[in-house]
């Protein structure tokens, strides 16, 4: 997001008999259209094209916005934002994990690579969250061969180095390219939340905001997407440019 040039990079869906799906920037009518947006946000906007002129207007966030407040059939809560939270262009802290073979991952490993790290946890019941982060992460894997993926549980008390090898073999994991984390509660939980997500015990579930980090070669983090509706050829892209630089 460029408030000084009114522009922001977007990886879009494709727009019906105008534009295929492709990361691009727009140009917004005034810096004003673009505030309270965030790196990771999404949105939807309207693009408007005129006498070889364009820009985009009518931008409605999606999902939960920076400050973490949300709106549920007109009642407000809010859900406490990570104090450890890392922004975009900023270097990821190191952390020490344990993989689905009982063997220590530490960020520092990947030096080099472009890594995308999502937080999931196997006994997730709802289709569209973990599982759809999970068949996202199944597709990038055969699109980069040299991308590195990490899966972090978010239910470490259950999710042991057995159980994520059980669910790495339901997705065909392609082992070591994708591996999935597990820690103490405190680990997690600090690794979570730089990455921008919450999560907490409800009623025998766990309930959390949803955040795919994209870290770059230098161990920076490169992006960060909210939710798990977005579409995977959008990540995809968005990690292809990634690694594109060197």
């Amino acid at each position: 997001i460029d408030p000084a040039r009114q522009t922001v990079l977007i990886s879009h869906q494709e727009i019906p008999a105008y534009m295929s799906a492709m990361v691009m920037p727009f140009r917004a009518r005034g810096s004003g259209d673009l505030a309270g947006l965030y790196p990771g946000a999404q949105i939807d906007f309207q693009l408007v094209v005129r006498k070889g002129r364009s820009h985009i207007e009518r931008i409605r966030l999606r999902g939960v916005p920076p400050d973490g407040v949300v709106e549920d059939q007109g009642d407000r809560f809010r859900i406490p934002v990570p104090p450890n939270k890392v922004a975009v262009g900023e270097a990821v802290p190191d952390f020490l994990l344990t993989d689905q073979a009982g063997q220590p991952v530490r960020l520092s490993d990947f030096r080099g690579k472009v890594v995308a790290v999502d937080f999931i946890y196997t006994r997730c019941p709802l289709p569209e969250v973990c599982p759809r982060l999970s068949a996202n992460f199944a597709r990038l894997q055969e699109r980069f061969a040299d991308l590195a993926l990490l899966s972090i549980t978010l239910d470490p008390d259950h999710d042991t180095p057995e159980e994520l090898a059980r669910y790495a073999r339901i997705w065909k994991a392609r082992l070591p390219r994708w591996r999935f984390l597990t820690g103490s509660h405190e680990a997690v939980r600090t690794v979570a939340g730089a990455f921008g997500l919450s999560y907490w015990a409800e009623e025998g579930l766990i309930t959390h905001t949803s955040q795919t980090g994209v870290v770059a070669r230098d161990g920076k983090l490169a992006a960060r997407v909210d939710g798990s509706s977005y579409r995977v050829g959008q990540l995809g892209d968005l990690i292809e440019k990634e690694m594109e630089k060197k």
